[in-house]
């Protein structure tokens, strides 16, 4: 497979040798992997979904009523040149929006075909809740208020724990998008388990993510599989708390179990693929010390050689999820 999903909203095609970003500034860029340089910049759609032959199928930033989902096609032999735009009108309530609040969150997802593409979207909205008031303070030997019911307090706060919750909203759909007139078509909703999104945090990635029959042999576990599947990474800790690049990545090639090299990170897993004998991968934001000062890290992709483990470039993209702590 020539054209994958490191992760959303990062689109790579390894034939061309390119990946397509979100950038901070806003817009999509198209990286070179050798160097990582800009290719282009276009301002006309906001996150790559996929690649369709010459286009590159993207969502856009909604500019219309709240329910509006924006696709647009953007050619990529002409610098980002927009080909098609397309408005699909989702349920009421249903906000298409890119960046990932604390309680809402909307994806959409693009598979092409010849002629167009199925875009399939999920939105969950959880509302937001204060924390439950404590039991009331009296004195030794008083009881404790009633409430409105007339339970004690301490007792209706119990039953209420007990209450399951029915607050959640889960919500999905498809269209079938026309890449060359931009029409906008019903299609069948999507399976829930085709918005499984692998977990980018380092922490909790799996003991493994390759099939129990298709580990390989000689390789201990954990065993990573690449976002394009072709390759295998396994991650060992070497070191503890005080060594910033902890983990040694180990990257096998998965057909063969041919050993391509080893790389150190500071994280225990990260969302990558391999091209031209560098490890590419993306890490999510984070603050380190160096020397008596505090460096803020935005969330990168980041290429790193595979025979030297030298760093080879690193790009800032844009962070989609509101890091911000809920209210009280």
């Amino acid at each position: 497979m020539s054209s994958f999903e490191l992760s959303p909203g990062v689109v790579v095609d390894t034939d061309r040798s390119e990946a397509y970003v979100m950038s901070p500034e806003g817009g999509i860029v198209a990286l070179e992997l050798g160097r990582g340089d800009e290719v282009w910049h276009s301002q006309h759609a906001a996150k790559p979904l996929a690649v369709s032959g010459d286009l590159l199928v993207s969502q856009a930033e909604a500019a219309g009523p709240e329910n509006s989902l924006a696709i647009v096609a953007l050619d990529r032999r002409e610098r980002g040149t927009k080909v098609t735009s397309s408005v699909v009108e989702l349920p009421s309530g249903v906000q298409p929006a890119i960046n990932h609040s604390v309680n809402r969150s909307f994806t959409a997802q693009a598979q092409p075909s010849a002629a167009d593409a199925t875009v399939s979207w999920e939105f969950i909205e959880r509302p937001l809740r204060g924390m439950a008031p404590g039991p009331a303070e009296v004195l030794p030997g008083e009881p404790a208020p009633p409430d409105d019911l007339g339970m004690p307090a301490s007792a209706e706060m119990a039953r209420a724990e007990l209450q399951p919750r029915s607050d959640l909203v889960v919500m999905r759909g498809a269209v079938r998008v026309g890449l060359s007139d931009g029409t906008v078509t019903p299609a069948e909703a999507p399976h829930p388990e085709s918005f499984a999104a692998r977990s980018i945090a380092a922490p909790s990635a799996p003991a493994s993510d390759v099939p129990a029959e298709q580990l390989l042999p000689d390789v201990p576990e954990p065993q990573f599989l690449s976002a394009d599947g072709v390759h295998v990474l396994h991650s060992d800790r070497t070191a503890d708390d005080t060594v910033w690049d902890k983990y040694l990545w180990t990257v096998f090639e998965r057909s063969t179990g041919r050993r391509l090299g080893a790389v150190r990170s500071h994280v225990r897993f990260a969302p990558f693929f391999v091209n031209a004998n560098r490890v590419v991968y993306q890490t999510e934001p984070y603050t380190r010390r160096i020397g008596t000062e505090l460096v803020d890290e935005p969330v990168q992709i980041r290429a790193v050689d595979l025979d030297t483990g030298a760093p080879v470039w690193s790009r800032a993209i844009r962070d989609i999820t509101d890091r911000e702590p809920p209210p009280p």
